[in-house]
Order: structure tokens, then sequence, then C-alpha cells
């Protein structure tokens, strides 16, 4: 009996450690960490740096005396090549009249009007034409400009003033450099078929031994804004404005995607015969001058020297201007309504010469609908 009882008692002593023994072992476990699993960082967030605009420096630049654009130093200094070109129907289409930097367009005669370009580099078109004679107050005009000036032929009245000191130009009917600068083309008839080419303008100038770079003291016609502050008209706005040249009949459009006025005449786009590209100027100015007829053939004059009013139109908008000029060897200068010299934008500019007596039929239409409901 009592064996029997002791064996009782080791059995459930034994059952007692086997039932601690699994209990610690469950606890174990539970408390287990998995090691196989990387604990999850935070993640510190970088603030996003702004971008850094470059610093534009303009080193070995300089400013176009004629579009304020900026323009390796060297090609600065160059002194303008001027050139006269025909402007009927049968001189269209003009060679290399829209690689220039100004554009002059005037009355002649018969109520025709003629166009000189003025270029910093007269190696920007392939060729230019046709070129036609020069009128006086053209090569007055070129020089104020220090320009080398390019016609064929001339009115009687201009011959003194060529002839002089004055002026440094390439005619090409006074027997000293026809044969070097200029050329027929088959595929015109007589008088609009003289052309001109670089290289020839080229000869021409160092047969002729004239200076190359701008006078020491010149010092140019415009003043242009700066890069980041372009100018801004209060004036009202400017969508197309219409000239009162009885033939070609010349009128602007703004292109707002450009920002530049788009030239027409002769009831088309202006273009170039070279590019085929339309004449697009960021300036344009309607000077208004004195002007009259001085013989039987219907030739003007033109008081350049002197003052006057003008029209500045730039970035779809306009103002009134002035203009003035002391004698023929000083620039014609524009002044804003503060009597400042007028700061124009950067890039080219197209002038329109008008007489004063016709300054009240010029169209200024202020948006695209008024100009087509004209």
């Amino acid at each position: 009996m009592k064996k029997k009882i002791a064996a009782s008692l080791i059995l459930a002593i034994t059952a007692a450690v086997l039932a601690c023994g699994c209990g610690k072992e469950k606890e174990v476990e539970t408390n287990v960490v998995d090691l196989t699993v990387p604990p999850v960082a935070e993640v510190e967030e970088v603030p996003e740096e702004e971008p850094v605009e470059p610093e534009i420096t303009h080193e070995g630049e300089a400013q176009s005396l004629l579009t304020g654009e900026w323009l390796p130093e060297e090609q600065t200094k160059n002194r303008p090549f001027a050139i006269m070109f025909g402007n009927t129907t049968d001189a269209l289409p003009q060679y290399g009249i829209g690689e220039a930097d100004v554009l002059y367009e005037c009355l002649v005669e018969g109520g025709l009007t003629r166009l000189m370009g003025i270029y910093d580099d007269y190696n920007a078109a392939p060729k230019y034409g046709s070129v036609r004679s020069c009128r006086l107050y053209y090569a007055h005009i070129a020089a104020e400009y220090d320009a080398i000036y390019a016609h064929y032929g001339q009115a009687s009245i201009a011959k003194s003033y060529l002839n002089s000191d004055a002026i440094d130009n390439l005619n090409g009917l006074d027997g000293s450099v026809e044969s070097l600068m200029y050329y027929r083309s088959s595929d015109r008839s007589a008088p609009h078929n003289v052309f001109a080419k670089p290289e020839g303008i080229k000869a021409a100038i160092e047969k002729k031994g004239y200076r190359t770079t701008y006078k020491d003291d010149f010092n140019g016609h415009f003043l242009f804004a700066e890069d980041e502050e372009p100018v801004t008209i209060n004036g009202k706005d400017a969508y197309a404005m219409q000239t009162t040249y009885p033939n070609s009949k010349t009128w602007f459009e703004y292109d707002a995607a450009s920002g530049l006025y788009k030239r027409f005449h002769y009831k088309k786009e202006h273009v170039d015969g070279e590019t085929g590209e339309q004449l697009a100027f960021k300036n344009v100015i309607f000077q208004f001058i004195p002007g009259r007829v001085i013989d039987s053939k219907g030739r003007m004059e033109f008081d350049t020297v002197g003052s006057g009013k003008a029209i500045y139109f730039t970035n779809g908008k306009c103002e009134d201007i002035t203009w003035k000029k002391e004698d023929l060897k000083s620039p014609s200068l524009f002044y804003d309504g503060n009597g400042d010299q007028l700061v124009m934008n950067q890039g080219k500019t197209s002038i329109c010469i008008i007489t004063t007596d016709s300054a009240d039929n010029i169209g200024i239409y202020e948006t695209a609908d008024a100009w087509n409901a004209r």
C-alpha cells in the first residue's frame, strides 16, 4: 500500500515539473524577435534647391550700335554698310533686304518709294539687290550712321555731295568700282537687274581705301534697353499701322507670338527673295519730315536737318515722340514725351519717313478686328 502511495506521489511531482517546463517554453517563444526583417529607418526630407540662373557676362562681346544686340566685340567696331534697293513691283523680291538691321523707306518720285538697308556686316547676305540710284536725302541719312553707302547712280542734285569728302560711297556709274562690285542678273530686265555680292563689296572698299571701322567719337543713333528691362509703353494699343505711300501702301501688323511687327507692301507680305521669310521688326518709327517736289520729274527733297514729330511702335503699343537733327553731320535723335532720349527695345528697326503734310492720313488700328474692318 505504501509503495502505491509513493509511486502516485512521484507521478504527480513529475507531471507538475513537466507542466512548468512547457509553460516556460511557450513564454520564451512568444517573446522571440524575428531578426530576419530589418527595422524601418525614418527618411529625412531634403528641401529642393531653387535653380540658379547662369550669370550672363557678355565677355568678349559688345552691343551693336544698330540693334543693341550683343555681338562679338570686333564685329561691333565694323563700319556699317548701307545700300539702296529698288521698290517697284518689277524689282520684287529684293535680295538681302531681310538681313538689314535698320531699314528706311521714303518717297522718291511719282508716288514710288525706295528703300535703304543698313547693316552691321555686309557679309550678312549672299547678295543684295536690285540696287538702284541715290537720292540726296538718302545719302544724308547714310552719313548719319557713318556708313559706307552703296548705290547705282544718283539724281543730279546729289552729285556734288557724293563727290565731296562728306560721305564714302560706292557708285556703280562713276566708273570706279562697277566691274568690281556690281553685276547684272539675266533673269530680270534693266534697270531692275543690278546686284552686288559681299566679295565684290569688299574688293570695292579696298580699292577706294575706305576706313572700315567706326569713327572713334561715333556714338550712334539709338539708346537701347538693358537685357532684362524691356521697354513697356503705356500708350495706346497698336495692332496695325498704315503708311501714306501711294504705291507700296506699306503697313505693319503685330505678331504677339514673336513680339515683332511684320512688314507688308503691295497688298502682300514683304519677303526676302533669298530666304523667302517675311521682314519683321522689334521697333517701327514713323518720322514726319517736311518734303516737297523740286522738278518736273517729280523728284523730292526732304528737310532732314531740323526737328519734328514721330511715332514709336513696339510690343503692340505706340507713343508720340519727337526727332531732332542739328546739322548734316549729326544723327537724327529721337526723344520721348519727357524730353529724354528715347530708349528702344533691342532688335531691328524700320523707319518710315512720311511727309508732314500727310501725317494726318496714317492709320493706327488698336485691334485685329479694327484693322480687318477698316
